[in-house]
């Protein structure tokens, strides 16, 4: 149909509506970079345990808007706690430098909710759902002054849930709670036949930086 057949006031209306569309999905993509602090569940270990303390957590995504409210991201993800006492038979106690870690590797579905106006701010709450891979979660522990290495993958889970700050620009914040499981893992020693089952779980709290393109 040609435009001369449709009211001008309708006409008009269907141009703003379009180029409204237009400027919502101009910048569907975006990049982030991820910094926080983790703390790590003790897990069982070896016939005893791990006791870690409160560690560093850092990552980044690339995702994708698949509407107002809707959107998925590709993320990694790495966690360190310092191992504060080993309570397992044989190995020492109060290792040094010795750290309980893990590498995720997730896709992650996430639904921002309308929010709230705060300043020049659109805040916005989200949760989000993960699955993926624990590609290598380890431990580096002292047998008899010896360092050991453990290490071991699995399938991987994770809870998100935080708020966005929107500024209208391509720059955008948030900050959010990741509860990140990998279920039990089979952890095997470098260069040798031991291995040892262990759980890992860690809530994280991350600040993130991020650019829409």
């Amino acid at each position: 149909m040609h435009a001369k057949f449709i009211p001008q006031g309708l006409f008009g209306l269907l141009v703003a509506t379009s180029l409204t569309a237009a400027h919502a999905d101009e910048r569907p993509w975006y990049l982030t970079l991820d910094v926080g602090f983790s703390r790590a569940s003790d897990p069982a270990f070896a016939g005893g345990s791990l006791t870690t303390r409160q560690g560093v957590a850092y990552g980044g995504a690339v995702g994708r808007h698949l509407g107002p409210n809707w959107r998925v991201e590709a993320a990694v993800a790495y966690r360190n706690n310092p191992v504060r006492r080993v309570g397992s038979p044989g190995f020492d106690p109060q290792p040094t430098d010795a750290d309980w870690a893990s590498l995720f590797l997730t896709v992650n579905a996430l639904y921002d909710f309308d929010g709230f106006q705060l300043g020049k701010a659109k805040v916005r709450p989200y949760v989000g759902l993960g699955v993926g891979r624990a590609q290598e979660v380890d431990t580096d522990l002292r047998v008899g002054g010896v360092e050991r290495e453990y290490s071991g993958s699995g399938s991987a889970r994770q809870l998100m849930f935080g708020l966005r700050w929107d500024y209208g620009s391509p720059w955008l914040a948030d900050v959010g709670v990741t509860v990140a499981d990998a279920g039990t893992v089979r952890l095997e020693a470098a260069g040798r036949s031991e291995s040892f089952d262990a759980k890992y779980r860690a809530t994280t709290v991350m600040a993130r930086l991020g650019y829409r393109f």
